[in-house]
């Protein structure tokens, strides 16, 4: 796994970004706001070099097919091989395997989100449980431990949030490791395979959580 922390002080035009795909360095181009455009090319190239790296493949010969769902993957890549991205804020994370599906969150834990309407959605029963439970100042970074820890496990899975991330939950009273648990057995959700999955939450910058995800068995 690899974090970078991104230069807000580069531009789109930098000749390191030339490793980049047109469509790549179009996208980047079309945000609005350019914090988000560099974020953008440089999680891309940071992703290009390391798994070129990884296959012994020129980062700007690397070539990506996405899914329905929007998820990426290498086109000619060894059978197996998995990926996954997430950035926030100052920092990105990237994350590769051979022979299991991965998936990787990072967030900004922002003072100003209302993280208790957003609960709401968020939390499965036992996420409640054990968050009215901890002192005020502490629930806050809770959330966020959940969140990135849903995020991460549908992410490795290939599904969206849409089956209803409030229908499972993941917090365990020592909060080493996210704990799986179903919430309802008629849950959309609860048809996935979520107990073939391990997850951890990372060390992460202050301020932010961090979460990875991947399959238990091999996967091809």
């Amino acid at each position: 796994m690899l974090r970078i922390a991104f230069d807000f002080g580069v531009s789109l035009d930098h000749e390191a970004f030339r490793a980049l795909a047109d469509d790549e360095r179009a996208r980047a181009a079309r945000f609005l706001r350019p914090k988000d455009g560099i974020r953008y090319a440089a999680t891309r190239l940071a992703l290009r070099q390391a798994i070129g790296a990884y296959l012994s493949v020129e980062p700007a010969r690397l070539r990506f097919s996405y899914d329905d769902v929007g998820r990426p993957a290498v086109i000619d890549a060894p059978a197996g091989f998995d990926f996954n991205v997430s950035h926030s804020g100052d920092f990105a994370l990237i994350a590769w395997a051979r022979m299991r599906r991965i998936g990787v969150d990072i967030e900004s834990k922002r003072e100003r989100l209302d993280w208790r309407a957003l609960a709401k959605t968020v939390f499965g029963p036992h996420d409640h449980l054990i968050v009215e439970a901890l002192p005020p100042h502490a629930q806050a970074d809770a959330f966020f431990d959940v969140w990135t820890a849903k995020e991460a496990l549908l992410k490795a899975i290939g599904v969206g949030i849409a089956g209803g991330l409030d229908r499972f939950s993941v917090l365990n009273e020592a909060r080493r490791q996210p704990l799986l648990r179903h919430a309802e057995p008629d849950a959309p959700i609860s048809s996935l395979p979520l107990h073939d999955y391990e997850a951890y939450w990372c060390d992460a910058p202050s301020g932010y959580s961090a979460c990875i995800a991947w399959s238990r068995a091999e996967s091809i």
